[in-house]
């Protein structure tokens, strides 16, 4: 087999690789998101059915409680009470993190992630301008469960992409909307309730 040879069939290879990887992914967030529409005295406001093989998540507003799932048989719901950190990280290092207590609100992940001078950008050295790329935006959700007590949902997993890329900004939407819910989760349990 010449070269030509060669050269197709791994092009193909790459191209049947893909298929059978976005297919098995699919499948994955189809069964998560099976699997939060199935628990019991559960009703999902909002639902991130996960990505790349990662793990769903979803809010029930009404009842204070969200679910974190690893596929159908591995679900657990936890109480509004039960949150105890959020953590925003880019490539596995922490961009920004909110603790139950703490009264920094922080700027909002998206103008952290994709602003103008934006921490995904990287400084100028002397004449050369160099960008970080991006391999992973994820939310780290800690909870004061002592066996399982850290999460990580991946909202993108696509090493050296550019963080201009409408699939980088996507994720990093998705992301910041969710950050901003379990901020808000954070301060609703800092607010004194008012008896009337």
């Amino acid at each position: 087999m010449g070269f030509w040879g060669w050269f197709w069939l791994i092009v193909i290879g790459v191209v049947v690789y893909s298929i059978v990887v976005a297919r098995n992914q699919a499948n994955k967030a189809k069964e998560q998101g099976s699997a939060l529409a199935a628990i019991p005295d559960f009703k999902s406001a909002v639902v991130f059915k996960g990505a790349y093989g990662g793990a769903g998540v979803a809010i029930d507003a009404e009842r204070d409680k969200f679910a974190i799932s690893y596929g159908a048989n591995n679900t657990k719901v936890f109480g509004f009470a039960d949150l105890v950190a959020v953590e925003v990280l880019r490539n596995g290092s922490s961009v920004h993190k909110t603790n139950r207590g703490s009264q920094v609100a922080g700027a909002a992940v998206g103008a952290v992630l994709l602003g103008p001078v934006g921490l995904l950008l990287g400084g100028l050295t002397g004449s050369k301008r160099s960008v970080e790329k991006v391999d992973r935006l994820s939310l780290k959700i800690f909870t004061n469960d002592l066996v399982n007590p850290v999460h990580e949902i991946v909202f993108f997993n696509i090493p050296k992409s550019k963080p201009d890329s409408l699939l980088v900004k996507q994720a990093s939407q998705e992301l910041d909307a969710w950050f901003g819910r379990f901020q808000t989760i954070l301060h609703m349990r800092e607010r004194p309730s008012h008896v009337g």
